[in-house]
């Protein structure tokens, strides 16, 4: 939520599986907002499989498997959101997959192999021209929520509809978006409770079971959007509005059965899940329960001495202070996940006010990469990158750092950049741990260099809005990015597209807008899904090389423990955080 690799569409016989084979990343030891394999590779493949029999269920059975006992989840802080359609951060999304089923949704198998297929719907979807502006969906038959009623289409367009209002904030919007043809997506049909009807412009509901999306603009990457909680179902009955955040009407393998904000959430079976219908999950466990207030140090520690934590997993990663004792530690190998994630941290230079690319350039070359990492943990939380998008990405190429200044900077290159300008840069760093941490190493390698530097630190709260803000006073600040799917549409468009900037709410944080960019952004945009891979590298290439709106830092890591009867649980390469629709208990 991502080294060399290529992907290519290859087109088999009639009935047989459409792959998207893909190489996604060779990752070796060296997310919005994340959350923070050893020294082997790691080699990633995807597909999207319009072969029926890939989206029915039941899902493979997990060697070792035992059914009975209960999960629980240690976290510091409660969800942002668990509606749904409100839904965009990666620890909701795991425990999502647990209580709703999207249209469609990766199926993982845990050592990188990544399949899009059917979740509620059939398949992944019909492109009915080949152009990838009309897809058509037909929903499984007898799936059903918790209650025992069957999903129907116009359930799942309902969820989509109540995506459009603005009390209903906090999602994707990619489908939005693309159905209006306009970024301003609620300019025109703002939703059900607004606009007083659940007709979506450009969506169809064809009897219980069929769904049609038509656009203006080819959109190849919808079955990858409709992965995310946008497409989860909902009679309109069940819509609570604002309350809903509280209470999911389940269509999944569990349901809620106690959450108490910013304290606990305890699931239980949902008897009314059929397996039959469902690729992906299992109920191999009795319930989930959620502890929320823990930090990270303490949910380690627990983890590791097992006793009545031994069903636990530690979420928040281990701290810098723990990291030594994990690693020396052999027995805790085994229940231990370390490896890539997909969010990539960089320094966002804003373009409106630093518009001159060598000075851009003079930042990155002065900017000590290596220290802002180490203040994190070193090698256990992530590795340096030149890259925009994470190596989990379709199409990943890497990128050589075009300032030719290294990890640690070279303040004495930057100064020849300059050409003796002295630069004032105004920073905005959170007044978090991560940005107490890292601004100061930002402020002295970039003032070796000449700069001059003047931090303000903000509530962590507020770091986002600011960024997002057109007019901001901010000259850099720290950002990161998690993709949405292993495509590069879900990044370039997002953070370099300039064609989006608004007043508010912008992603493109470093307000970078270049007509030869966002032309051939339209061009991969067009391509079938799997065939813009490469594309999307070149574009990441020239934005990098040609503009430099940005100083990638580093791409972080899942570094976590477990109690030691915690099985089946991973790392999902499609979100970036760990999942457990695959977790048991071992008894």
């Amino acid at each position: 939520m991502r080294s060399p690799r290529a992907l290519r569409r290859a087109t088999a016989a009639t009935g047989a599986a459409l792959l998207l084979a893909a190489s996604l990343a060779a990752c070796s030891k060296n997310t919005g907002e994340s959350a923070e394999e050893g020294g082997e590779v790691v080699s990633r493949t995807g597909a999207i499989s319009t072969d029926p029999k890939e989206s029915q269920g039941p899902a493979p059975e997990v060697q070792g498997a035992t059914r009975g006992g209960t999960l629980k989840i240690i976290q510091q802080s409660d969800f942002e959101h668990t509606d749904p359609q409100r839904t965009y951060t990666v620890n909701a999304m795991a425990i999502q997959h647990l209580l709703v089923r999207n249209l469609t949704q990766f199926r993982e198998d845990g050592k990188g192999k990544l399949t899009l297929v059917g979740d509620l719907a059939e398949d992944p979807g019909k492109d009915v021209n080949g152009d990838c502006k009309t897809w058509e969906y037909t929903l499984k038959k007898g799936v059903k929520y918790e209650d025992g009623s069957e999903v129907k289409a116009a359930d799942v367009a309902y969820g989509i509809a109540r995506s459009y209002e603005e009390s209903i904030d906090g999602g994707p919007t990619y489908v939005q978006e693309w159905l209006a043809d306009n970024p301003e997506y609620n300019a025109t049909y703002k939703g059900p409770y607004t606009s007083g009807s659940t007709t979506v412009p450009g969506l169809t509901v064809n009897g219980d079971y069929g769904l049609k999306f038509e656009f203006k603009n080819p959109h190849c990457d919808l079955p990858f959007a409709l992965s995310m909680g946008t497409s989860a179902p909902l009679p309109q009955a069940k819509d609570t509005k604002l309350e809903y955040d509280r209470r999911i009407f389940s269509s999944g393998p569990y349901k809620i059965k106690e959450y108490t904000k910013d304290s606990k959430m305890v699931l239980e079976r949902n008897p009314n899940w059929d397996p039959n219908t469902d690729p992906i999950r299992h109920n191999y466990l009795d319930g989930v329960e959620v502890e929320i207030g823990p930090d990270d140090a303490a949910q380690t520690e627990r983890a590791i001495a097992g006793g009545a934590d031994a069903n636990a997993i530690a979420y928040d990663n281990v701290p810098q202070s723990l990291v030594s004792k994990v690693q020396g530690d052999p027995a805790l190998k085994e229940r231990t996940i370390d490896t890539p994630s997909l969010f990539v941290y960089y320094l966002a230079i804003n373009n409106q006010k630093i518009t001159d690319m060598n000075v851009r350039k003079a930042i990155g070359c002065a900017l000590d990469k290596q220290g802002i990492l180490l203040t994190q943990g070193g090698d256990a939380a992530g590795r340096l990158t030149n890259n925009l998008q994470a190596d989990t990405t379709i199409g990943y190429q890497e990128i050589a750092d075009p300032t030719g200044c290294g990890p640690t900077g070279n303040p004495e290159k930057a100064k020849e950049m300059l050409g003796g300008k002295k630069i004032k840069l105004a920073f905005m760093s959170r007044d978090s741990a991560f940005g107490q941490q890292t601004a100061p190493v930002v402020k002295d390698s970039l003032e070796k260099a000449g700069f001059e530097v003047v931090v303000s630190y903000i509530a962590a709260a507020n770091h986002n809005p600011t960024a997002r803000t057109k007019a901001n006073p901010y000259d850099i600040y720290i950002s990161n990015w998690g993709a949405d799917w292993p495509s590069g549409a879900s990044t370039i468009p997002v953070l370099y597209d300039g064609r989006k900037i608004g007043p508010l709410g912008n992603s493109n944080v470093s307000y970078f807008n270049g007509d030869d960019v966002n032309a051939e952004i339209d061009k991969a945009s067009a391509l079938p899904a799997g065939e813009a891979g490469d594309d999307w590298s070149n574009i990441e290439k020239t934005i990098v090389e040609k503009y430099y709106p940005v100083v990638p830092i580093y791409q972080n890591k899942t570094f976590l423990v477990m109690g030691d009867k915690v099985g089946g649980v991973f790392h999902s390469d499609s979100i970036g955080t760990t999942v457990y629709y695959n977790a048991y208990i071992k008894q």
